[in-house]
């Protein structure tokens, strides 16, 4: 790390024991031959890399006048997924949009959460009412697929010759489910909209769990056509009467994934739902029912397609601003808080004309207008005020995260498998 740096050692593990003095906090773990960060160090870190992309952001939009998808594509998103096996998702995200993916799986309700403690850049999940809701933040959800269900039951089951069936018929079998996002339960849910009662006995369990269950043949369950397939000669599939229904989402953090980035990735994982369908279930697409919802599904995936085959192809190029540093927010700052040059140069103990002269410096460093003049005085736009409010917001965020990293010093970071494609 030293010799990435170009450091000597010795100065990269003062400025390491600075940092959690000053943080009052242990960020790095060392030893002889390897530094690795703490749980604290890992969220503190995640955290300031969006503190910074949001400044960067809001920076760019209300300064520069440019539009969000200024913001750089990162090279890494981190991506929590209640949706189980995504390695075809990862190779292609790899090699037609040029983004790693580090995948880590966890249910629809700790994906969420791991979105909302700022662990992570998207979450791909599922659900049945808004998915983000219990999200406690700013965040942009793209819909990935409205996801027809049915009923996985053991191949000597006495209802298993028929081609579709009814929930009541199955209410009294042994069933197993998902929680979903909102902690509610797959299986009760959808009993629940049919009008009917919760089967009397019903596991609850995590999807790899559930699908364990469900290959021993010992329970029944819903799924997903679209999901990877169950290959075992003791299961079927069969269609339900009551056609349920559920919906997968993208949701990613606005501030990082810009919004062709995430339009994109979201309409990669529609194709690859579709794929699995179309390559192991053909012979239901010989139910007109299930016919149909594929062309629906194909028509959406073609409807919201970007029109780019390759989004970092972008027609507008990137706006190379200039540097906003910390001496010129706090000049900035004194204007907004104060209302105007005169009362700001008296605040900082400098004439007014100087005070004026270092803005227009800093408008031409920038090529950005930052000062309104009127019969009232000297004062900041519009937009530059704006951009100080976002920036209140973002430094308020980025403190309580260090207040939530000492509360929890010692909680597990959520681990990741990094692939890459070739």
């Amino acid at each position: 790390m030293a010799r990435r740096l170009g450091l000597r050692q010795a100065s990269v593990e003062r400025r390491l024991d600075r940092l959690d003095k000053d943080m009052d906090l242990a960020l790095t773990r060392r030893g002889c031959h390897s530094t690795q960060l703490t749980a604290a160090g890992s969220r503190l870190l995640v955290a300031g890399r969006r503190f910074f992309r949001q400044v960067d952001l809001a920076a760019r939009t209300e300064i520069f006048g440019a539009g969000p998808e200024a913001l750089d594509a990162p090279d890494v998103l981190s991506i929590a997924s209640a949706e189980p096996l995504l390695e075809d998702v990862v190779e292609d995200a790899s090699a037609t949009l040029g983004v790693l993916l580090s995948i880590s799986h966890d249910t629809p309700h700790g994906a969420l959460r791991q979105l909302a403690d700022f662990s992570v850049d998207a979450v791909h999940t599922w659900g049945f009412d808004a998915p983000h809701a219990s999200v406690d933040r700013a965040v942009r959800v793209y819909d990935v697929l409205d996801d027809a269900l049915w009923v996985t039951l053991p191949s000597g089951h006495p209802l298993a010759d028929r081609e579709a069936l009814s929930l009541a018929d199955l209410l009294e079998e042994n069933w197993v489910s998902e929680a979903g996002p909102g902690s509610e339960v797959l299986v009760e849910r959808v009993f629940h909209t049919a009008g009917l009662p919760k089967p009397a006995r019903l596991q609850v369990a995590t999807a790899s769990v559930v699908r364990g269950m469900l290959h021993r043949g010992d329970v029944v369950g819903l799924g997903s056509p679209t999901g990877p397939a169950l290959h075992t000669p003791n299961l079927v599939r069969r269609s339900v009467v009551e056609r349920p229904r559920r919906t997968c989402s993208l949701i990613v953090d606005p501030a990082v994934v810009p919004g062709a980035l995430a339009g994109h990735l979201a309409t990669l994982l529609t194709a690859r739902c579709l794929g699995r369908f179309a390559e192991h279930h053909q012979d239901m697409l010989r139910d007109p029912w299930w016919a149909q919802w594929y062309g629906d599904q194909l028509d959406r995936q073609d409807a919201g397609a970007a029109p780019a085959a390759h989004p970092a192809a972008d027609p507008s190029p990137p706006v190379e601003p200039g540097q906003l540093d910390v001496e010129d927010l706090h000049l900035l700052r004194a204007v907004a808080q104060h209302g105007s040059i005169n009362r700001a140069a008296a605040v900082l103990s400098i004439s007014q004309s100087a005070l004026t002269r270092r803005i227009h410096r800093l408008e031409f460093r920038l090529g950005a207008r930052l000062l309104l003049r009127s019969s009232r005085g000297t004062s900041l736009t519009s937009s530059a005020r704006k951009f100080l409010r976002q920036l209140d917001v973002f430094e308020r965020e980025f403190h309580g995260a260090g207040i939530a990293a000492r509360r929890h010093p010692g909680r597990p970071v959520p681990t990741g498998r990094w692939t890459q494609a070739g």
